[in-house]
Parts: structure tokens; sequence; C-alpha cells
């Protein structure tokens, strides 16, 4: 029964982990070249632009356009990471059921001695052994190459979602969504196509809904200090979030707000209160004055890079949790549907 149900996955397997390797290779080589332009930038004599002698002015320039041209390689990793996980899972799991009951193979399978559950379990075992091969040296080359090539925070939006073991998590959930799908609605087609929405649905949710919600926020107040410089004084902000957190929210808010992130319906009376105040770039004192009477401070809601493996293991759990819901209830469905 493994050997058939290999057989029949086979070649959807391989298609995928040729574009992995491809995937790999390409992400690997890109992250070499970034991570040598980057040591070239910050390296003697531009040190990454900050002071170098003018003769070196049209060196430090080339050095700079070729180092940002390099980061445009993070487009076309990050955003492919998670695809051929999650696709492949989808096609997998349109396979499991609704590919037997399209190919008049699931009643032989049936009528034999092997029992239903049996025959299900084979076939999961397999998909999910194939999603596991593929899936963690692509998550653990992503992995490297968002931290080598520093494009973007790894615990920010554009980040997070290629890396870490979330492609893998991804791959197993959209497997057992496709799978459950087509058990109900017995058409491979229809199947990849309803999972396909339902999974873009949930990540959706995740990211926007849930992932902030899963560790606690930080906050840093910001502070308008005054620099006077050739006559003119301007308000300089400090006390911002570090560079490498997620920001999720900079506004005003009450000093005795919580850290949590306002809604809209909150922040726009605060931000209009706030709007009559001085201007805090020509009056930085009055501005701060003003704000004081209000009762409001200028915030960033963040959660922190140290944050990152731990949103990554509940986020991920979530994930896995809701595919070991959905296995179960297959297992119901197909010791209950008729072949």
């Amino acid at each position: 029964m493994t050997w058939v149900a290999w057989r029949l996955q086979r070649n959807v397997f391989l298609f995928f982990v040729v574009m992995g390797l491809i995937l790999i290779a390409y992400a690997i080589v890109s992250g070499l070249h970034i991570e040598a332009l980057r040591h070239q930038w910050l390296g003697q004599p531009c040190h990454g632009g900050n002071g170098f002698a003018k003769k070196y002015l049209s060196l430090c320039q080339a050095q700079n356009n070729r180092y940002l041209n390099s980061l445009s390689a993070n487009v076309y990793v990050h955003w492919f990471a998670v695809l051929p996980t999650a696709v492949l899972g989808l096609l997998l799991g349109a396979n499991v059921v609704a590919g037997e009951f399209d190919r008049n193979t699931a009643r032989v399978a049936w009528t034999q001695s092997i029992t239903r559950g049996r025959w299900f379990a084979s076939k999961v075992a397999v998909a999910l052994g194939s999603l596991v091969v593929l899936a963690i040296p692509l998550s653990v080359t992503v992995t490297w190459f968002l931290r080598i090539s520093n494009w973007t925070p790894r615990i920010s939006t554009n980040g997070f979602t290629y890396g870490g073991w979330l492609p893998l998590a991804v791959g197993v959930f959209a497997f057992t969504l496709a799978a459950i799908l087509g058990t109900v609605l017995r058409r491979p087609g229809w199947t990849l196509a309803t999972g396909l929405i339902a999974l873009a649905l949930v990540a959706w949710a995740m990211q926007n809904d849930v992932r902030a919600h899963l560790v606690p926020l930080r906050s840093t107040t910001l502070n308008i200090s005054a620099i006077t410089k050739g006559g003119v004084t301007v308000g300089a902000p400090t006390g911002r979030a570090p560079a490498d957190a997620w920001l999720l929210f900079s506004g005003f808010v009450p000093t005795d707000f919580a850290n949590a992130v306002p809604t809209s319906g909150q922040a726009s009376p605060w931000m209009q209160a706030v709007n009559r105040c001085p201007s805090n770039v020509t009056f930085p004192t009055q501005f701060t004055a003003c704000l004081n009477e209000l009762g409001l401070h200028d915030v960033e809601l963040y959660v922190a890079d140290s944050e990152y493996w731990t949103l990554q293991l509940r986020e991920g759990g979530l994930y896995l949790a809701g595919a070991a819901l959905l296995l179960g209830a297959n297992l119901l469905l197909v010791r209950r549907t008729s072949a």
C-alpha cells in the first residue's frame, strides 16, 4: 500500500524537489554574493558611508550601488520560499482521496482486505514524509538567507512567514486542508482551487489578526529634543523602537493606555487633539507641554526580535494543531464515506 501511494505521488514530489533545489541553490549563491558585497561596502575605504576621503567618492558610490542592487534577490527568495511547500501540500492533499475518487480506484482499495484507516494512514504518511524531506532543507536555507542578506528584520511581516519552520507547518496544514476538502468534494480540480482560497484566507487571518497576539508587545516613548543649528531650531525624536523589531503602531495614546494596538476609532480623536498643538518641529518644547496637558505621549509598539522563535513555535503550533484536527476529522469522514 505504501509503495502504491508513493508511485501515485512521486512525479509531483520529484517536480517540487527540482524546484526546491533550484531555489536553494539560488538562495545560497545570492546570499554569499550579498555578504561579500556588504563586507566591501562596510570595510575600507568606504566604511558603509560613514566618512571616507573625497578621492574614494566614485568608488564608494559604485560599491553602494552594487550592494543595493544585489538585494533584489531577496524579492525572489522570500516570495517563493513558502510557495513550494504550500503548493506541494495542496497538490498532495488533493490527490489523497479526491484523486482516488477521480480515478475510480477508491472502491477497489476499500473492498480489499486493507482497512480504510490503514489505507488512509499509508497515503498520509507517504505524502507528509515527502513534504518534510523538501521543507526542512528549504526552511534552513531560507532562514540563513534572510539573516545573511539583512534585507528586512526577520520578525517583520516581510520576513517572518518565509523563515524558521513556518514553511513546513504551512505545508502540512495545506496538505490536511486539501485532503479533507477532497474527501467532501471528490474532484481534484475543485479541491485544489478551493484549498488555495481557503489557505490564503487562513494565512491572511493568521498574519493580520492572530500573530500580534501570540507574544506580548513592548512599547517605547518617543521624546522630542530641540536641536539648534545655524540659527534654526528643530525637534528630533529619540527613543525609537529597535531597528530589528517588528513595528506594529506608531502614534499618540494616553499615558495610561495598555500595550495594545489602538483601533482607528480610538486613535483618530487623539490625533485630532495633537494636531491642535504647536508644531513639534518649530516649537518642540511647547509641543511636549501640550502633549502633557492632553495626557498623551508618542509611542511605538513593537515585537522584539528576541521573541522570534517563541512566535515561530506558537504560530507554527497553531498550524500543526489545526492540521491534526483536520486529519482526525478526515479519518472519520473516510470511514463513513461510501465509494
